[in-house]
């Protein structure tokens, strides 16, 4: 337990962050913002979705800066100038209007303004501190992304009940920046790698270019892209989904928030094989999940237990991605370069994530159902686990 005795700090700091960071507010609100949107200015859901998917595919350019600058000038620095940037930039979208060019540029700003609360920032720190615990150390962290997809859409939902969705816009930014500023300036600290072990560190001595020519990165890349579609899809319209069905708002936000609970559930769990599993066998299972609970709401059935699983099994694919994501990165290509790598990899997360709020809101405007887009997320949830298992073992880095 030496390792979280030594790192105890720097880690609730970091699950904080990730809890009130861009790609988790943002991210899992969206859902209960679309639906009231949508009704109040006519937009479509199309309209409306595309804001998260700008945000989305933003990070292609946004998340690499930001892994560079956390290599080059440390996460604490970005974390502290990023955070405060980004809960103005949310409170910015009260301001939209009914201008639907106004709402699109907030998110584009939002997604600049706010890169550096993306979680290779607080990976980044962890990865620094944790070796043999870093799976359940990363997923201690990745948890504070379940613990808003838990609250965030009743508590938005209630927000939006009481002062408009405006208003929770405002709310909502107040909120997040309540928490998370004297969280990260208290606790966030970086372990220097100039001081950690060579067993600890991991320092691959291959080149950027060794890595980006490599198969392994194609092959996490391609799998990530498959997978954070489908996982994204289905959680940016899981409310919709469930309206559809015929349930209220205020059920479809309670059956939505058992994602969150799922996300955390699936971030430890995912964390704890990962100290004791092949990390590649622990992505195939999980992210072949999604399969299932896209099958179930292709179906009439709209029981409390099959609406559940089905929202539970979403959540659970969604705590394992980007805890391995990470832990990929550390084991194979080490930590000298972590957020450039990270980072880079971050655009194939950030091309499937983006995609596919939009494409399920266009598809739905096209044939008044979600069902042929579900199917094909089953398929390509399958196909994602699949690529994952040919990443062969772990390589030797250094003397370890």
């Amino acid at each position: 337990m030496s390792e979280f005795r030594v790192g105890g700090r720097a880690l609730l700091g970091s699950m904080v962050g990730a809890g009130c960071g861009l790609s988790s507010v943002s991210f899992y609100t969206h859902g209960v913002f679309a639906v009231a949107m949508s009704s109040d200015t006519g937009w479509s859901r199309g309209d409306v979705q595309l804001g998260v998917t700008i945000m989305i595919l933003m990070a292609i350019v946004t998340a690499p800066v930001a892994g560079v600058l956390v290599d080059r000038y440390g996460a604490r620095r970005v974390a502290l100038i990023s955070m405060p940037l980004y809960g103005l930039a949310l409170a910015s979208l009260a301001l939209t209007g009914d201008h639907l060019g106004l709402y699109y540029a907030g998110w584009a700003v939002m997604s600049v303004l706010g890169a550096g609360t993306l979680p290779v920032t607080w990976t980044r720190v962890v990865t620094g501190w944790f070796d043999q615990h870093r799976g359940i150390a990363l997923g201690i962290t990745l948890a504070g992304t379940g613990i808003a997809a838990t609250l965030g859409p009743s508590y938005v939902t209630s927000l939006i009940g009481a002062y408009g969705w405006r208003g929770a816009y405002l709310l909502l930014a107040g909120t997040i920046l309540l928490i998370s500023i004297p969280a990260l300036f208290l606790l966030l600290r970086e372990r220097q790698l100039a001081s950690v072990s060579r067993v600890e560190s991991r320092i691959t001595t291959e080149s950027p270019a060794a890595v980006f020519s490599g198969y392994r990165f194609w092959m996490i890349g391609a799998a990530l892209v498959l997978a954070a579609a489908g996982i994204s899809g289905l959680i940016t319209n899981s409310v919709s989904l469930l309206t559809d069905r015929g349930l209220t708002i205020v059920d479809a936000a309670r059956y939505a928030g058992l994602i969150g609970i799922s996300v955390i559930a699936g971030r430890l769990l995912v964390g704890a094989l990962l100290d004791r599993i092949w990390a590649p066998l622990v992505a195939a299972i999980f992210l072949a999940a999604p399969a299932i609970a896209a099958l179930i709401l292709t179906g009439s059935n709209t029981s409390p237990s099959y609406v559940s699983a089905s929202m539970i099994i979403i959540g659970l694919a969604a705590g394992a991605e980007l805890d391995l994501l990470a832990y990929l990165v550390s084991r194979y290509f080490g930590l000298r370069r972590y957020g450039t790598y990270y980072g880079a990899l971050y655009i194939f997360f950030s091309i499937g994530a983006g995609l596919a709020p939009v494409s399920f809101g266009m598809v739905y405007d096209y044939y008044g159902s979600y069902v042929p887009i579900l199917n094909i997320v089953a398929g390509m949830s399958v196909a994602g686990a699949a690529l994952m298992l040919t990443l062969g073992k772990y390589p030797q880095l250094d003397n370890d």
